[in-house]
């Protein structure tokens, strides 16, 4: 059967659509980039060809601005910092460090990924939002976005509490990430299609690694994302499902071995899954 031109365009036209929301930026945990100094962290990444790095380590002052240079210099971004607090019967504490950084990222495009620690006994939602509050009006003088990230055994744990708490806020610029390792160890049982639909709105951030399909432990669940049986091309397909245009981060807490060639792996990994 033989396809008239419009056919062949419009075909053209779709699959090229695909192609090209298939692929979203990527950047490694800094958990997972061990080198002696940032400028080795900056030239392996790039070298690699990650699009930055992300979940990084809280940085002040002068720390701060060599790292926003050296990454700038390189065409690389500082997708996000990883920071947090904890919920207690008298308030909330966290580093006044939080403070002071997310001043010296004003203009920048760097995300605040937050983790809330505390007890899911002991705490409740308006602890939480009180919290998220604090930290999302601070961003929000700095032009930056807060997102709220799931971490097994904190009072935000879930990614359906992560969407209950911002929702609460009250906040444009808060807004959730999806953690593909706390899901899994986590909420197993959970639909994850289901979790990722009511997560839409908000769903700004999400993190992949390689993980074994049942697996309980670190070891199991985050592993370079060439290994393990999780089929990571689904959770992929749904987040292209649910319109996520956001960036993907690499989690690489504990892996074991070389960084270099741990991240190699798992970039040549990257690149097979984003091949229409």
């Amino acid at each position: 059967m033989k396809l008239s031109i419009f056919a062949i365009l419009v075909f053209t036209f779709v699959t090229g659509v695909r192609a090209e929301q298939a692929k979203w930026p990527l950047f490694a945990f800094q958990n997972g980039v061990h080198f002696k100094t940032v400028e080795e962290r900056v030239s392996a990444l790039k070298e690699l060809g990650y699009d930055g790095i992300g979940s990084a380590n809280p940085s002040t002052g002068e720390q701060l601005k060599k790292r926003l240079r050296l990454y700038d210099e390189a065409n690389l971004k500082l997708f996000s910092f990883y920071v947090g607090g904890r919920l207690g019967a008298k308030g909330h504490t966290y580093n006044p460090v939080i403070t002071e950084m997310i001043a010296g990222l004003k203009g920048r495009d760097t995300v605040i990924e937050l983790y809330v620690q505390g007890s899911k006994k002991d705490n409740t939602d308006e602890q939480a939002v009180a919290f998220v509050r604090e930290i999302a009006d601070q961003a929000k003088q700095s032009g930056l976005k807060v997102v709220l990230y799931p971490h097994a055994n904190f009072y935000i744990d879930r990614i359906g509490d992560a969407v209950r708490v911002a929702k609460k806020t009250g906040r444009d610029n808060v807004g959730v990430m999806f953690n593909l390792c706390h899901f899994l160890h986590v909420e197993p049982k959970t639909d994850l299609k289901a979790a990722l639909e009511n997560a839409k709105p908000l769903l700004w951030r999400a993190s992949i690694s390689g993980a074994e399909q049942g697996g309980r432990s670190w070891g199991q669940l985050i592993q370079t994302l060439d290994r393990g049986s999780f089929d990571q091309s689904s959770v992929l397909e749904l987040l292209r499902g649910v319109g996520f245009d956001g960036v993907i981060g690499l989690q690489c807490y504990a892996i074991r071995g070389d960084s270099r060639e741990n991240l190699k792996r798992s970039m040549s990994a990257w690149r097979k899954l984003q091949t229409p």
